[in-house]
């Protein structure tokens, strides 16, 4: 067995959250910022001036298992580490569809990573096992003030054609 499918099957979920000083967020799961380009001169944007990247670990677990739909201006990538896959539900600026499945068994159509492109509507799932960890790098750097919170009635009013999904993976 390799040393880190080894260490991955030792490490409970709440190891990991410890272990990474993750904390709950507000679109569910566990996260912490890992990385922040402050030494890097800022960039401008429409919303004010960036760091030109910021980096997260995000972990979503059996308990915890669903990132809300939202969306954020900025360009982000998410790397797969450890545990189960993370299902990707992404609804594109020109309403359409896609599912990613963003996980270790890439012989069977699972992706390492994953670019999500700045205001495309992403929300996330567990669908089994007890944890997946990923990262996500973001640029222009991720900011509160660029994150686009939005309702359930927002998203059906502008993709109705997408409601079982909405209706599952949407706040109220």
């Amino acid at each position: 067995m390799a040393a880190s499918a080894h260490a991955e099957k030792a490490l409970s979920k709440d190891q990991i959250i410890e272990i990474l000083d993750l904390e709950g967020h507000f679109e569910g799961g566990y996260f912490r910022q890992s990385f922040k380009a402050n030494h890097r001169d800022r960039v401008a944007t429409e919303r004010g001036e960036r760091s030109t990247l910021t980096t997260i670990y995000y972990m979503l677990t059996h308990d915890n298992s669903v990132d809300h739909f939202h969306t954020k201006y900025s360009d982000g990538i998410e790397y797969f580490h450890l545990g189960s896959p993370i299902t990707y539900h992404l609804i594109h600026p020109d309403g359409r569809y896609e599912k990613v499945v963003v996980g270790p068994d890439i012989a069977n159509g699972q992706q390492l990573q994953l670019a999500v492109t700045g205001g495309t509507f992403k929300a996330a799932e567990l669908t089994e096992g007890e944890y997946g960890l990923v990262s996500e790098a973001v640029a222009p750097g991720w900011e509160m003030e660029d994150m686009v919170l939005i309702t359930k009635k927002e998203l059906l009013n502008k993709f109705p054609q997408h409601k079982e999904i909405i209706e599952r993976l949407a706040h109220d």
